[in-house]
């Protein structure tokens, strides 16, 4: 058998790792690749580091999918430092007979030498060393005076792998910029349902709803922010305050009487409209509510809230990102969602208009009537897309 070890902290795991590993399993023929998930390396700062468990889950949902790789936890199940050495004999024990290839990147292939017993790891594993094109450096030099020195083979592969850092994904979330061409589809769900790599404020605020949402009801929050940050980048829109807008967009999702007692007990207007559908109320209350609790005072991110639900005539495009981004988020499934997800990016009034209509025909179809001001939205936004046509 030829068995594969990539090591790595993977904070986050990337697509560029993901690539690597299957280039070079397929350039060597490996039978198995395992993507070894670094606990405290000796050569990085570890300060920081996001705990070895959930770069490890992130990791593991990466790959699920593939049929050669494979997620190790062995050095997170090490106690002290974690020295390559111990890994690659692991893995020589538990294949015994195999030849074992260590992948390392070009960077790593420079340090060798300095690595706890560079001779031994030699003489147990061949290895693998991904690089870039550099002019400033002869790799195959590099290579030849590790062989000389130590022993072994060091084989140089010829993939190269796209320009992607766990360190530009660590900034993008922080700033609220889209990853996902970055990440794979499962570690981007898993980053934004956990608030992987966010501000502290907003970190803070996604545990305080944590303690007040129900589950099913937090992931579709963070889902929301996962969208509206995509949404926002693409038509421009501050991403930050499509983020905290998302983030606090149903902060007062409570059932339909909680909803009912809480305005009775803080002195809140209930309308006819909102008795008949208390869940309306969710979305102003949630707009005092984050004013209030969460210190929001962003007019923009307030309004935002408040009219997430029934929409108003004269919306922002913020408006229009938030209420869009709640119906199309990745968890949401009914009639006609996909439709209304392909239109969004196209035209963000199609999209919005598509939704509202989808909320009137279910509306209609369970014998109530559509709210008037719900027309009126509607109508807006048609003359919207009547306008920028004619344009």
């Amino acid at each position: 058998m030829k068995i594969g070890i990539f090591g790595g902290s993977f904070d986050p795991v990337h697509l560029g790792h993901i690539m690597t590993a299957r280039s070079v399993s397929k350039e060597l023929g490996l039978d198995k690749l395992f993507m070894v998930v670094a606990a405290n390396p000796p050569h990085k700062d570890n300060t920081g580091r996001l705990p070895g468990c959930m770069r490890y889950r992130m990791l593991d949902a990466a790959v699920k999918n593939e049929e050669l790789i494979f997620p190790s936890d062995v050095e997170l199940k090490r106690e002290g430092k974690s020295y390559t050495v111990d890994t690659v004999t692991f893995y020589k024990n538990q294949y015994r007979g195999a030849e074992i290839f260590l992948i390392v990147g070009g960077d790593m292939l420079e340090n060798f030498p300095l690595w706890r017993e560079p001779k031994l790891i030699l003489e147990k594993a061949k290895l693998a060393a991904v690089t870039r094109p550099d002019a400033s450096r002869d790799m195959r030099a590099i290579a030849d005076d590790i062989e000389k020195r130590f022993g072994g083979k060091v084989l140089l592969s010829e993939f190269t792998g796209p320009e992607i850092s766990s360190t530009e994904i660590r900034n993008r979330m922080k700033d609220a910029i889209p990853v996902d061409t970055m990440v794979a589809k499962p570690t981007e769900l898993y980053m934004y349902e956990n608030a992987l790599y966010m501000p502290p404020e907003l970190i803070e605020i996604r545990n305080s709803l944590s303690a007040r949402l129900r589950r099913k009801r937090l992931n579709h929050t963070m889902m929301t922010v996962c969208e509206a940050i995509k949404l926002a980048y693409h038509y421009g829109v501050d991403t930050r305050k499509a983020r905290l807008a998302a983030l606090l967009h149903d902060c007062v999702k409570l059932p339909n009487k909680e909803l009912l007692d809480f305005c009775t007990n803080n002195h809140q207007e209930i309308s006819d409209e909102e008795k008949a559908n208390p869940y309306l109320i969710h979305a102003r209350l949630g707009a005092i509510f984050a004013s209030e609790e969460f210190g929001v005072k962003d007019e923009e991110v307030l309004q935002a809230i408040r009219y997430h639900t029934i929409g108003h005539v004269g919306m922002s495009m913020l408006d229009k990102i938030v209420y869009v981004a709640d119906k199309i988020e990745c968890t949401r499934d009914y009639e006609g969602v996909d439709d209304i997800r392909r239109m969004a990016y196209n035209d963000i009034n199609r999209a919005m208009l598509l939704a509202m209509k989808h909320s009137a025909d279910y509306t209609v179809a369970s014998g109530k009537t559509i709210n008037p001001y719900t027309e009126s939205v509607m109508s807006y936004l048609e003359n919207e897309i009547k306008n920028t046509t004619e344009v």
